[in-house]
């Protein structure tokens, strides 16, 4: 009886929430995106219930119901049908306009009605929570001096929002809304990095119209630079497929004796190398040992990958490792963006994963100053150098426009610190253009 009784009560509420999804994808849809928000204020701030008595009627039920957790899911969902709509219709400035809504002096009043004042107080939540910090985050393609606190971690949004189109629990126009943000500015940055590296060696003496999507001001020339050069040690592509070829047919133990190998910890400063190297193989070993005979397979190298990937950034959800703090601050970080690199290029199903831990990393390191954080920045900039590079869509090459003028430009190496004084710049173009 009581399980009937449950099981009625959470389909009316789920047929409660159905009809306001419905009417704000009618409404989105047909009229203008002002007469939209004045419908949501209405509803979801004033709760107005004279402008649509059967949809008030069904909010109604979920207040009754006093169920903050489906009030919430309720009131993300609409905002992101909304953000969706207004994507496909090229009225994606409105998403500005919906969060200020949240704004409104009466969300902080207290009404004498027992409904609406529950109503203000969940609001006066959401408004505090990671949920609307992650509504935010779709203002700032729009305005992104607005809207937003203002905080160095906001140029690394497209990051911010993987949790948000991986997560199962997210509703479906949530996932797409953060999907489809996340990969535009992905491309801005490829388009950004590609017109302002496109100027290597080319009118060095005028200044460069296409501004540095980076904070490694002119050094970001040199790291494309030897990403691209064919024998430096960043140059990780063919390494990879050297890799991958010599582990067919490899058991899978033989697979951890290799990978060790291509990872090659040889880094300037031998006690961090070996602190590497011990703590890495100790639990490498161990991970899923009971498969030591069978032969590799693609589960297996992206379990693997993870396991590394964790072990390299947070291996739960909140801190940081001793190996990240390591690989950050005791070497040059391009070391750490080269292990990364080489366990994505051997294994692309990893991407979410590692953006995943690096906007735990951006998340944890967001309640400090730009100024205490110019390590962290640095590093995601390589990094996104690097993924635009190897896993963009854009293509780069390096081309040496007098191929005998500089014949020591084969030899860069990553301990060089990207100081690359002996390699002529004026002899080279950087070309890119769509895979």
């Amino acid at each position: 009886m009581f399980w009937t009784a449950d099981r009625i009560y959470s389909q009316g509420i789920e047929q409660a929430q159905q009809r306001i999804y419905e009417f704000f994808l009618e409404t989105v849809r047909h009229k203008s995106p002002d007469a939209v928000l004045i419908d949501f204020k209405d509803l979801f701030i004033n709760f107005n219930d004279q402008h649509n008595l059967e949809i008030a009627a069904a909010f109604d039920q979920i207040l009754t119901a006093y169920n903050e957790k489906e009030f919430f899911y309720t009131l993300k969902r609409c905002c992101y049908i909304l953000i969706n709509n207004w994507t496909v219709s090229n009225h994606r400035s409105y998403v500005q306009s919906l969060i200020d809504l949240f704004d409104d002096d009466s969300i902080h009043k207290k009404p004498k009605s027992i409904k609406l004042k529950t109503l203000r107080i969940w609001l006066q939540i959401f408004i505090k929570s990671e949920d609307f910090k992650s509504l935010k985050l779709f203002a700032i393609s729009v305005n992104p001096l607005s809207g937003v606190d203002q905080n160095w971690s906001n140029r690394f949004a497209s990051y911010l929002l993987t949790d948000q189109y991986t997560n199962p629990h997210s509703s479906l126009e949530q996932r797409q809304a953060a999907n489809i943000l996340a990969q535009e500015m992905k491309e801005k940055f490829q388009f950004d990095l590609a017109m302002y590296t496109a100027r290597l060696g080319h009118q060095l003496s005028t200044p460069n119209p296409h501004s540095n999507p980076t904070s490694l001001s002119d050094n970001v020339l040199n790291l494309v630079t030897l990403m691209l050069t064919k024998n430096s040690m960043l140059n990780c592509q063919a390494q990879a497929e050297k890799f991958l070829a010599s582990i067919e047919n490899s058991t899978y133990y033989e697979f951890k004796v290799k990978l060790l190998q291509y990872l090659d910890f040889a880094i300037a400063d031998p006690e961090v190398s070996e602190t590497l190297q011990t703590q890495i193989s100790d639990g490498l070993f161990n991970l899923k040992s009971e498969h030591h005979d069978h032969l590799t397979n693609p589960y297996l190298i992206l379990k693997t990958s993870k396991y590394l990937i964790s072990q390299f950034t947070s291996s739960d959800h909140e801190h940081l490792t001793e190996l990240f703090n390591i690989l950050l601050h005791h070497t040059n970080p391009l070391n750490f963006v080269v292990l990364l690199l080489k366990l994505l290029l051997i294994n692309g199903s990893v991407r979410s994963h590692l953006e995943l831990k690096i906007a735990l990393i951006i998340k944890y390191y967001s309640k400090y100053s730009e100024a205490k954080c110019k390590s962290v920045i640095a590093f995601i900039d390589m990094l996104n150098i690097a993924l635009a590079i190897y896993a963009g869509e854009t293509r780069y090459n390096l081309v040496c426009m007098y191929p005998y003028a500089d014949s020591s430009s084969q030899d860069l190496d990553v301990r060089q610190d990207l100081q690359i004084s002996q390699f002529d710049k004026k002899n080279y173009r950087i070309f890119s253009q769509l895979r």
